[in-house]
């Protein structure tokens, strides 16, 4: 079997097919043998008995009288003529067992006599014996008269005469044989070449696909010719031309492919951002494109070997994604990158999944953005200094109230010196006092306004929203009361952290404020249908979210404007008031803290800005309603 299983298919179907016929043609001539040979014993045997019934009913009367020369007459009449070659031998014997006659010239061979009468049985005559030198099938047959036996003409039929004809025959079957075995010897060699040869062909061929040789025509070598449109032709004319069809389709998919790569690669090498290829699991840069090595200053092998995260401030779950097929997704926005000097930029990182040699791969594109986050933080700074103008005379109202204390008890001490007055020790030291307290006063607003107006950075940092809000109540709360208008904070004060920046949030809460308080005055001044504005600012946790509402009695929005209101440059004050800009800032510095901003207002009834922030370490914040 393993040696049948190691040959080619040509020589399995031609030995299968040459093996097939051999055994077959065995099968036919040992079949044919065995029937021939019992036809032609049977027809001897019958031939013998009748030859030996006529010689009895012949010799019955000779038999009686006992007439030897007419009964070795008979004998030999049996024995010769065309009976020569089936008859050996005949002998007849009276009742006694006498022989009355015989055929045998020289006298009976060493070992041979006649059957006993009462020995021979009517069903079984037949006896296979050797005498002298022949193999006879030995025969006896009783002589009647009336109800009496009265002899027996016993003959030996030469079974050689059947083998000569079984051999002439043997000789005639084996040459047909012989003829067939080499016509289906010829045959079963040209069924296999035709078989084999456009299975080898297609062979040759698919290894040349492997090597990426699609220049050959299939029908160049084979024996079929190609199939017409509508044309039928055997098994192996529809699968060559079935792999022609495939071939030709292999080849253009290819050249599809080579092109689709070779434009990746243009893409990736020319690409306006840098690229990286990452491993999926490890992380690790297998590849980045002359625009990474550009924008972070490291060469291509200094960047293989590095992992993503040595570049920036990532965190490996960002990644832990559902990428979409053949689409990429944004990881993360304005995240902070860290080039070879250590000059820091900010990217925004886009990712999907690729293949890259056999591997599996994350394709991360940053997009450098730091020019814009600086115009951004440009922005935002203008836009602070912008409020910070609109609260100057507010500013300088509360700056005033501790330097009037200052003066009015400074002046006080001036007009006892001049009069030559003693100050009373407890009055010296209540002025004293007075005048110490409404300094730190002065200090603390001037401090305020300066961490409220320096530039904020782009940092993240675990912070409270509930500090943001008291700063900024701090800042402009004393102001808003002073235009008749509550100014309240509802905290929670088990409020989880959020990752954020003070000052940026700040700058959120402090816009949303001021707008609240814009629009408080309007329906004041409008329609005074409220005795009394209100602010409020409160925190609370929505499951795993920290959440921030302003909410104000102002005008409320018209619900065709609440679709644009965070649009740049849409406002709804009046030329010089605004560049509307202020909610567009708000809106985006949420955004970089992963936070989002809505808005639920109606006219004539305010309107409630809702601030939600992922919370830090959320898998730590109870539930409100389990709280």
């Amino acid at each position: 079997m393993n040696f049948f299983s190691r040959l080619s298919l040509k020589n399995k179907i031609f030995v299968s097919c040459l093996g097939f016929t051999l055994i077959v043609s065995m099968l036919i001539a040992l079949f044919t043998r065995a029937l021939l040979i019992s036809s032609l014993t049977g027809e001897l045997k019958e031939r013998g008995v009748g030859i030996a019934q006529g010689t009895a009913d012949s010799s019955r009367v000779f038999i009686l009288t006992r007439n030897r020369a007419e009964l070795t007459g008979l004998a030999y009449d049996a024995r010769l003529g065309n009976r020569r070659d089936v008859v050996v031998y005949l002998v007849i014997t009276d009742r006694e067992d006498n022989i009355l006659a015989h055929t045998f010239t020289t006298g009976f061979p060493k070992g041979f006599a006649p059957v006993p009468l009462d020995e021979v049985a009517e069903d079984d005559r037949f006896n296979s014996m050797r005498v002298g030198s022949h193999r006879v099938f030995h025969l006896a047959v009783p002589v009647k008269e009336g109800i009496y036996t009265i002899g027996t003409v016993q003959m030996g039929l030469d079974s050689a005469h059947i083998d000569n004809l079984i051999a002439r025959l043997r000789l005639i079957f084996m040459s047909f044989l012989s003829l067939v075995t080499m016509l289906f010897f010829f045959l079963s060699h040209r069924l296999a070449l035709n078989i084999t040869r456009p299975v080898t062909s297609l062979i040759r061929y698919t290894d040349r696909l492997t090597r990426g040789d699609f220049n050959f025509s299939t029908h160049s070598d084979s024996a079929a010719p190609p199939l017409e449109s509508g044309q039928k032709g055997d098994e192996i004319t529809i699968l060559s031309d079935s792999f022609m069809r495939m071939t030709r389709e292999l080849a253009r998919s290819t050249d599809r492919l080579r092109q689709s790569r070779k434009n990746y690669r243009s893409l990736f090498h020319s690409g306006p951002n840098p690229i990286f290829v990452v491993h999926r699991e490890k992380f690790e840069i297998l590849d980045a494109n002359p625009k990474a090595t550009e924008v972070f200053g490291y060469s291509r092998e200094e960047l293989r070997g590095k992992t993503l995260f040595d570049l920036g401030k990532l965190d490996p779950k960002t990644f832990d994604r559902d990428y979409p097929p053949g689409e990429s997704i944004v990881i993360s926005s304005k995240v902070e990158a860290f080039g070879k000097d250590r000059a820091t930029l900010f990217v925004n990182i886009h990712a999907g999944t690729a293949e890259y040699r056999e591997m599996e791969v994350i394709i991360v594109a940053a997009t450098d953005i730091t020019e814009l986050v600086e115009k951004d933080t440009q922005l935002i700074q203008a836009s602070k200094m912008k409020s910070l103008e609109k609260m100057s005379v507010g500013i300088a109202h509360e700056i005033n109230q501790p330097l009037n204390a200052i003066k009015m008890g400074s002046e006080y001490l001036a007009m006892m010196q001049e009069r030559h007055q003693p100050v009373a020790p407890g009055d010296l030291t209540m002025v004293v006092g007075e005048i110490s307290d409404q300094v730190s006063r002065a200090s603390e607003i001037v401090d305020r306004l300066k961490r409220f107006a320096r530039k904020a950075d782009f940092s993240r940092e675990v912070i409270s929203l509930n500090d943001c809000a008291r700063a900024v109540h701090k800042i402009i709360g004393r102001q808003i009361a002073l235009q008749n208008i509550d100014f309240q904070l509802d905290l929670d004060e088990d409020l989880p952290m959020v990752l954020a920046h003070n000052n940026r949030l700040e700058q959120v809460i402090f816009n949303l404020v001021t707008n609240a308080r814009d629009a408080v005055n309007e329906r004041v001044e409008a329609g005074s249908d409220i005795r009394r504005g209100k602010i409020t600012i409160a925190t609370f946790t929505d499951r795993k979210t920290v959440v921030l509402h302003i909410k104000d009695n102002g005008t409320g929005i018209e619900p065709e404007r609440i679709e644009t209101i965070f649009d740049s440059f849409f406002t709804t004050k009046e030329m010089g008031e605004g560049l509307g800009l202020g909610l567009p800032i708000v809106q985006g510095i949420v955004r970089d803290y992963n936070g989002t901003i809505s808005v639920e207002s109606k006219v004539g009834e305010g309107a409630v800005f809702r601030l939600v922030f992922p919370a830090h370490g959320a898998g730590n914040v109870p539930d409100k309603e389990n709280r």
